[in-house]
């Protein structure tokens, strides 16, 4: 007789059964949202700027990197605070347990979670119908022919996602040595010191050499630090600031994309073209015009 195998049943601690809405928003700096409450999670991510929240009776602003869940039936609403914000949002069914812990939770995200907000994005693409910034919308249209095994990417990565957030909120914890908060601190202004020299000279250039000797740092440990915090590179973050502004002076109509590449100075129109490309999801600057973020909202 052949051996006797027992099968394990695989516990699944969060299971998504379904998606409402997914959305990619990006808000003038005069942004004010239509609040609501439903009965669904809602999970709402800056990939970009800052934002101000509503959650029930709390107000708080949401910075690039976090993300803030809605249990369901909470109030919630989305005000920009006077400059560009570029921010995903994913609702949701779930009815484990689990779900309880993200109830009043804001996270920041590291890379691999970031990684998987874009994964579950660029499969959304590839089965719902776009744009992903229609604010009143009730329902996700399904393309005719849609990619094999893409709505499974999208409840297997934001699963992941979930668990991802769960492990790593639950082993940091609240309790921070005054050390650790100390040099967080420290290093947070380091960023944010950072972030002002390349916001300043938006309209100018700036190099990493020149931010090290303003800095009195090394640029290996200006770079380290930058991209612990905030994901990225300094000179791609810089970018990152000149693309949405390009994006804001699209939505205005007054400038030529020639005259919007020298006002930014990035050298040449082709190098805008290239840069904006590729950080505006594989949008040209002339096709921003009717894409996400660069109409006004009305």
């Amino acid at each position: 007789m052949g051996r006797a195998y027992v099968k394990t049943i695989l516990n699944s601690v969060i299971e998504i059964r379904d998606i409402v809405s997914l959305h990619y928003f990006e808000y003038v700096k005069d942004f004010i949202g239509i609040g609501e409450s439903h009965d669904f999670w809602e999970m709402v991510y800056v990939d970009f700027g800052e934002i101000e929240v509503v959650a029930g009776e709390d107000s708080l602003i949401l910075r690039q990197g976090q993300a803030i869940f809605h249990c369901p039936w909470e109030f919630h609403n989305i005000y920009a605070t006077g400059d560009f914000a570029s921010v995903f949002i994913i609702s949701f069914d779930c009815f484990n347990q689990a779900m309880q812990f993200f109830n009043h939770k804001v996270l920041t995200l590291n890379n691999s979670e970031r990684d998987l907000i874009a994964g579950i994005l660029r499969e959304g693409k590839l089965v719902f119908t776009e744009p992903f910034d229609i604010m009143d919308q009730t329902e996700l249209i399904r393309k005719p022919n849609t990619v094999f095994g893409a709505e499974q990417m999208i409840k297997m990565q934001l699963e992941q996602l979930l668990i991802s957030l769960y492990r790593n909120a639950s082993n940091t914890g609240n309790t921070v040595t005054q050390t650790t908060k100390t040099q967080l601190l420290n290093e947070r202004h380091v960023v944010d010191t950072i972030i002002a020299l390349l916001v300043d000279n938006v309209y100018g250039t700036i190099s990493l050499n020149e931010i090290a000797a303003r800095l009195s740092f090394s640029k290996s440990y200006l770079e380290m630090l930058f991209k612990k915090n905030m994901g990225i590179g300094i000179m791609k973050y810089f970018n990152q600031i000149k693309v949405n502004e390009a994006k804001r002076l699209i939505s205005e109509g007054k400038y030529s994309f020639t005259q919007i590449a020298d006002i930014l100075k990035f050298g040449s129109i082709h190098y805008f073209s290239r840069v904006f490309n590729r950080k505006a999801f594989g949008y040209n600057p002339r096709r921003c015009i009717s894409y996400i973020g660069c109409r006004r909202k009305q």
